[in-house]
């Protein structure tokens, strides 16, 4: 009965876990997933020579603390930098592995301690990566819809700037200054970047890289075509902004007009394990058999996954990309 039990708390963690997450994790401010702009920013980054891609890396390597170049050859350790880097935090990926790995062994043994069955204890190993990687991604989309949010306050800046007759650089620099994060921060280091002689191709795109979003591949692609052809980048710069504003009106307007189903949404899928517990505390032996009986496990077990199915088609309902 205890094996059941525990058995049953443990499903029902990760099924909170995983189902709310299904729905907290937005799609706006999430990184750019439309393929057309996707393929459209790596035709660029292959245009560049195979110097300057050279130099980008040795830029990116330089950065990196003498273990983090050796993990970042594999790319399970590669992947999970490039999280850390988008959601904002300065770790470094030796620091994150270390205190991450500390933080699954307590886990561990405290559950070895409390007298649990193995597999809880390497459910508690897994549940701290996992929050781990939920984690990151909630603040990579705090970050990015941040960002998005601040862009064309940015680009109106710029565009001041250049019709002062000031450079595209300086333009970067004002931004820089004037922004807060992550916008600033962003800029800045693309000054920096000029700065140094980098090529405004090379800048343009490792800024891309740091912010993958609609916004800023509209905003990139505007410098660079006006750095291939000519034009006014002040004139284009303008278009921009104006596009983005009208864009984010449009993403209020649909989370206004979604706010009902949202809501419903967490009503349906939170409602079975808040009925659960209400029946714990006043009736403990009626939702007995539900972790004491195998049928019951069967039961609960079938229900978690319709659970997640159900949140998961419900969030691509409620979730669009403009």
């Amino acid at each position: 009965m205890q094996l059941d039990a525990t058995l049953f708390f443990v499903l029902l963690f990760f099924a909170v876990v995983f189902i709310s997450q299904a729905l907290i994790l937005p799609a706006a401010g999430s990184k750019a997933k439309h393929k057309e702009l996707s393929e459209r920013l790596k035709e660029s980054q292959s245009k560049l020579d195979e110097e300057a891609r050279s130099l980008l890396q040795e830029h990116y390597l330089k950065s990196l603390t003498p273990w983090d170049r050796r993990l970042v050859n594999y790319e399970v350790f590669s992947s999970l930098k490039k999280l850390i880097e988008l959601s904002g935090y300065d770790w470094s990926l030796t620091q994150t592995l270390v205190t991450t790995s500390c933080l699954s062994v307590s886990g561990f043994l405290i559950t070895m301690l409390l007298g649990q069955p193995i597999y809880v204890g390497l459910a508690a190993i897994v549940a701290v990566w996992v929050c781990l990687y939920f984690w990151l991604g909630k603040k990579i989309s705090d970050r990015l819809a941040a960002f998005e949010e601040q862009l064309p306050e940015a680009l109106d800046i710029m565009r001041r700037m250049l019709q002062a007759g000031q450079p595209v650089t300086q333009a970067f620099n004002e931004v820089g200054m004037e922004m807060p994060a992550p916008i600033g921060v962003e800029f800045k280091n693309t000054f920096n970047l000029l700065n140094y002689g980098y090529d405004m191709r090379m800048a343009i795109m490792q800024m891309a890289e740091r912010t993958p979003t609609v916004s800023m591949l509209a905003f990139s692609s505007a410098v660079i075509l006006q750095k291939e052809t000519g034009g006014n980048l002040s004139e284009n710069l303008e278009k921009v902004s104006k596009v983005l504003r009208a864009r984010f009106k449009l993403q209020r307007k649909i989370k206004t007009l979604s706010a009902e189903s949202r809501l419903s949404a967490w009503i349906l899928v939170l409602s079975p394990f808040a009925l659960f517990v209400f029946l714990s505390f006043i009736n403990p032996e009626y939702v007995a058999p539900l972790y004491t009986d195998p049928r019951g496990m069967t039961l609960v077990s079938g229900g978690v996954v319709s659970l997640f199915i159900g949140a998961m088609w419900i969030r691509n309902i409620i979730n669009f990309e403009v």
